[in-house]
């Protein structure tokens, strides 16, 4: 049991990392591409990879009668109006909100767990929430550029990123028990297809659409990574996670994936790590001990 819990929080652990290096390369591209563009090339590539595997792997594509309703729900919130939600949203408030905002995850995540009586916090684990927030809050304060804002203009922003925290956490939790029934891979493609009824028009509509042959060959590169580990790899292993762990214990790893990035920024970009980072970052790995010990 011991075994199969660290070897759960290591597939959590990888998610977060990979998802981390997602962020600056997720920059890159909407630089050149536009959001509604970039979705239908993220999520249609991901699924003809997805049912191709899921294909060789000889895994079926069906699902129980029982499970029908929560797997579309899955896909529908957790995965089309989730990342509706956070690409309107980061649009209409500050980077630096965003990021504190979509911390929140793990907050809801343990809110979720109590309730429903998957997974009891004590003191420590919250404590350990609360300090790896805290440091979210300090790496992102003392990020050059940040600007955090509460204004009402930056109040739909606020709120869509708000409230795609709060699908998140839930993508979790209704996640869990479909893992008893269903390999991590199959849940992951069945959840991004169902995704696809909501992030297809959305992507169809928007205007300013570039032609294929005009995205440059960086670019590609860039959709490759995006789409086989950002995506494909990343939540087949966050589904791992949560089937060999708790829900609320994989979420809270997502405090991982800001400092990730801060470091990737360093590397790639050449953006300046100050002592204030460096102190939000050392926060974050102190909370993340403080959930899983």
């Amino acid at each position: 049991m011991v075994k199969k819990r660290v070897g759960g929080e290591l597939f959590a652990i990888v998610a977060a990392i990979l998802w981390g290096l997602n962020y600056q390369l997720v920059k890159m591209i909407l630089s050149s591409v536009p959001d509604g563009q970039f979705l239908l090339i993220r999520f249609v590539s991901t699924v003809i990879i997805l049912a191709v595997l899921l294909a060789v792997m000889g895994e079926g594509f069906t699902a129980g009668r029982e499970d029908r309703l929560r797997i579309v729900l899955l896909g529908l919130l957790g995965v089309g109006v989730y990342n509706i939600f956070w690409t309107y949203g980061v649009h209409r408030t500050t980077a630096s909100n965003a990021a504190l905002l979509i911390s929140t995850s793990p907050i809801f995540a343990g809110i979720y767990g109590a309730i429903i009586g998957e997974e009891q916090l004590g003191l420590q684990k919250w404590a350990g929430i609360v300090l790896s927030f805290l440091g979210i809050f300090v790496v992102n304060y003392w990020t050059s550029g940040s600007r955090f804002s509460f204004t009402s203009e930056m109040f739909d922003g606020n709120l869509l990123v708000l409230l795609g925290a709060i699908l998140f956490a839930l993508y979790a939790i209704v996640a869990k028990p479909l893992l008893k029934r269903y390999s991590p891979m199959k849940l992951t493609t069945l959840a991004m297809a169902w995704g696809l009824p909501v992030l297809v028009p959305f992507g169809w509509l928007q205007p300013a659409a570039l032609p294929l042959a005009s995205i440059t060959p960086v670019i590609w590169l860039g959709f490759g990574y995006v789409v086989l580990l950002g995506t494909v790899v990343a939540f087949a292993f966050w589904y791992q996670g949560i089937k060999e762990t708790t829900p609320v214990k994989t979420v809270v790893y997502l405090y991982l994936t800001p400092v990730v990035s801060l470091v990737a920024g360093w590397l790639w970009f050449g953006e300046g790590g100050g002592v204030g980072q460096i102190a939000g970052a050392a926060l974050v790995l102190l909370g993340l001990l403080a959930v899983v010990s």
